[in-house]
């Protein structure tokens, strides 16, 4: 289990647990040709996944009717050679880009594999000189691991004397509104998670529901400590201001996302780092434990053995 590319499945799991719990049932986690019980665990999630939302749009389970509006999911606007131009602001909420970044880059490649043959197939088919729309199936790929599926409108405008044209991808979804009182049925649907032992069981703290932008403001912090795990962590009013929020919200936020406090998180990634280092490089261990944050090596030791519950060194020689 302590395998890096199992610690990467499970985050996938973990994630898309929070955005069912947050009621949100767009993403599903990509799917391997692993036969293990990580593997029956994703099938599950994706599986309930899709019978929540057909849920939540039944109607003797939610208040219709105007519970749900129609809104704008995705929207691209591509040039002749299938690149980016413009997006909508929740593209990059969505699929987790940073602002402007996307422009330029060719819209094949946030497509999963089959989704990239799909709409390579339809582009060859379709006529370069005239107006046509067609509706397709499209699965992207989120920047954490997750894949979000979607019904995407295509829109294809040729310039008239040109070899110009232009195509405009959107998708759209079912989201609550902001009218309807949902916090019940969420409720209910985190202690029926918590009591499957698929989300942890709250602490005695009274904790919230995480809102979408409060995820997304804290997983940049998480990403800063993923990106600084050689270096001591900043205050947590620096962190705060890196998720444009208050410490407050901060602390109770990242606590409940993640499990554990912001000091607790970068010790837990600066010891699976050197684990993994430890394991599939030749640096010395001392050299391990500085580049992810330790000063002293039997302090290093310590943490190591306290985590693991054998020292570096045994797991050197077992991994020669």
């Amino acid at each position: 289990m302590d395998r890096p590319e199992n610690k990467i499945r499970l985050e996938d799991i973990y994630n898309q647990l929070v955005h069912i719990a947050n009621g949100n049932f767009s993403y599903q986690i990509e799917r391997s040709d692993k036969n293990d019980a990580l593997e029956a665990l994703i099938f599950l999630v994706n599986s309930t996944t899709e019978e929540l939302r057909d849920a939540f749009l039944h109607q003797g389970f939610i208040k219709l009717p105007n519970s749900y509006d129609m809104v704008v999911q995705l929207f691209f606007k591509l040039d002749n050679k299938g690149q980016i131009v413009r997006t909508s602001p929740t593209v990059e909420t969505m699929l987790y880009h940073k602002q402007g970044t996307l422009i330029g880059v060719p819209f094949v490649q946030l497509l999963t594999k089959d989704s990239q043959k799909g709409w390579k197939k339809l582009l060859k088919a379709s006529p370069k000189d005239r107006i046509w729309e067609f509706t397709l199936q499209l699965t992207f790929n989120e920047r954490s691991g997750l894949q979000l599926p979607a019904h995407c409108h295509i829109m294809h405008f040729p310039e008239q004397g040109t070899k110009k044209e232009t195509l405009m991808v959107t998708s759209f979804d079912l989201v609550k509104n902001d009218r309807t009182d949902q916090g019940f049925i969420q409720k209910k649907l985190k202690e029926h998670l918590q009591a499957h032992e698929l989300l942890p069981k709250p602490q005695r703290t009274q904790t919230h529901i995480l809102h979408a932008m409060d995820i997304e403001n804290l997983r940049k912090a998480k990403q800063y400590i993923m990106d600084h795990l050689d270096t001591p962590l900043p205050a947590i009013k620096e962190l705060a201001h890196i998720c444009n929020t208050n410490e407050y919200k901060f602390k109770k936020g990242f606590k409940e996302l993640f499990g554990m406090t912001a000091f607790q998180y970068q010790k837990h990634e600066r010891l699976r780092k050197a684990h993994i280092l430890i394991e599939h490089s030749n640096k010395t261990i001392l050299a391990i434990a500085r580049t992810v944050g330790f000063k002293k090596g039997n302090h290093f030791a310590r943490e190591f053995k306290k985590r693991y519950g054998y020292n570096p060194s045994v797991l050197r020689r077992l991994s020669k």
